[in-house]
């Protein structure tokens, strides 16, 4: 169905206050509201003011929300809804405001329009790595089930990362690395750990990674987007009532969103192999000078001395397309257009390197992209507007937390009213073996009361999606998590072997772990 949302307030209220209003208008008027999810893409479900939101919008961010939180309640579908409804408000709140007018808006459209072509070029070298087969869809299921608490080291380099790795297997505590690796408080504080985190809230790698690694081993060095990483699981709990009827609901959004996943993940690995095939090579005193001067250890030039400069060669690069060299004019140039956090990031020799490499990298695709044709493509124009109005939204978002002040008497009387959102609940390690019928289940429970390994037993017997890899381990679970299950699991001393117990239709063995 669609929805149309209006409002008006007085024009002398703060911009800030008007938008919050707005949203909550907006939200107001969504009782009862929800997509339809066998609609065509491009049909409109809601319509917000100038704007409209999409089926397909719609269906993407439905996906991630059911990835992310591992399920849907009630009413997640209105809710998914309403985000994106709130989310088109600050938009057009914001360019109703003058954005649009503004150089910071020039530089993010540049910027969309470049980063546009690269993923049109991306996906047309890596179409045949965008292939969703059925076991990409299972573990995806699977891994987005799944819960983890894990520690890394990091290096900005494979050779370093090797060494530290190195270090850790031949005895050195891993937190005692850490400790010296990370420049932040916190990382090194915590020896490494990264907290509990879920599906999609790590790097793509760092998280694949930690589905498959055993719980105690350090990694290989894992290539993320920002450098390597050296991970350990401390622990993981994968959810213990995933069916294969949950599986078939899901696989249309599995679909949709491993393929998203896929894309990302091409992207990086081209660009991985374009910044190997550039092979850039710095001057190496045009190259200190200029980490001198932004890192604040020489002072800045007069006009005469700043211009001659700018027209310093700094670094060469084997490209068909783009030259073969930059000055330090091209360099600060094109740095103009990254993001602010892009910026901010360059803080030393290694990070200004890395930033620089990103420039040729980006400039290189988007030329390549180009010379393909692919500037003319019908849909760059609706990415370049997609990725455009991401910008606005992030930048609405921030001027909206800066303009308003949450009292800490709201705060401590939000917290009191919700105390139970903030707390932990109890876990027990848990291990499973499900299977098809109730006397398959006696048989292999003899063999453990026997003293048959379990682990052993649940990789070759058990049906539950995942088993194979994970020795049928569903890690620290809640009662929340084991459903009907719970009682008799919380219930079991440490080492007791439950069950059989009747689940849909198939039965489960439980081993009660600490």
């Amino acid at each position: 169905m669609g929805l149309h949302v209006s409002a008006s307030l007085p024009s002398s209220m703060s911009r800030s206050v008007r938008l919050l209003l707005l949203t909550v208008a907006a939200l107001a008027t969504m009782a009862g509201c929800s997509g339809e999810a066998g609609s065509p893409d491009d049909e409109v479900v809601a319509t917000v003011g100038d704007g409209a939101i999409t089926a397909g919008e719609f269906a993407d961010a439905y996906a991630r929300t059911v990835l992310q939180a591992g399920g849907t309640g009630p009413g997640a579908a209105e809710a998914v809804l309403e985000s994106l409804i709130a989310r088109e408000l600050l938009i057009q709140g914001a360019l109703a405001d003058g954005i649009a007018e503004s150089p910071a808006f020039r530089q993010a459209r540049a910027l969309a329009e470049t980063k546009a072509l690269v993923d049109r070029y991306a996906a047309a070298e890596m179409s045949e790595a965008l292939a969703v087969t059925e076991a990409d869809l299972r573990e995806q299921f699977v891994q987005a089930h799944t819960t983890y608490d894990a520690r890394h080291l990091y290096a900005r380099d494979r050779a370093t990362a090797e060494r530290l790795r190195q270090r850790v297997l031949a005895g050195e505590p891993f937190e005692a690395v850490a400790r010296e690796v990370f420049a932040d408080s916190a990382l090194a504080a915590s020896g490494g750990s990264v907290g509990p985190f879920g599906h999609d809230e790590m790097d793509p790698a760092f998280e694949a990674a930690a589905f498959r690694l055993p719980i105690g081993e350090v990694s290989e060095p894992v290539r993320t987007a920002t450098g390597y990483s050296i991970v350990r699981v401390d622990a993981r709990a994968t959810s213990p009532l995933l069916t294969e009827a949950e599986f078939d609901r899901r696989r249309h959004r599995l679909t949709r969103y491993v393929r998203q996943r896929k894309r990302t993940e091409a992207r990086f690995a081209l660009t991985r192999q374009v910044r190997d095939d550039l092979g850039a090579r710095f001057d190496d005193a045009a190259f200190g000078r200029l980490v001198a001067f932004a890192t604040g250890a020489e002072p800045g030039l007069d006009a005469e001395a700043l211009a001659d400069w700018r027209r310093t060669p700094l670094v060469r690069f084997d490209s068909d397309v783009l030259g073969g060299v930059w000055t330090v004019a091209d360099v600060e140039d094109r740095a103009a257009s990254m993001t602010e956090r892009q910026r901010a990031a360059v803080q030393d020799a290694a990070s200004l390197r890395e930033f620089i490499d990103g420039l040729l990298v980006r400039e290189e695709l988007a030329a390549r992209a180009r010379a393909a044709g692919l500037s003319d493509d019908d849909g760059l124009a609706r990415a370049v507007a997609a990725q455009t109005e991401a910008w606005v939204f992030e930048h609405a978002k921030r001027r909206l937390r800066l303009d308003v002040e949450v009292p800490e008497a709201e705060l401590r009387a939000h917290y009191d009213a919700h105390a139970a959102r903030y707390l932990v609940p109890e876990r027990v390690r848990a291990s499973e073996i499900l299977v098809a019928n109730r006397a398959e289940a006696d048989a292999l429970r003899q063999r453990l009361v026997a003293g048959a390994d379990f682990a052993a037993l649940a990789r070759a017997h058990s049906l539950r999606l995942g088993a194979a890899t994970s020795a049928g381990d569903l890690g620290l679970v809640s009662r929340a998590q084991l459903g009907r299950l719970a009682d008799l699991v919380f219930d079991a001393a440490p080492g007791a072997l439950v069950g059989p117990v009747e689940v849909e239709g198939r039965y489960a063995l439980l081993q009660r772990g600490e």
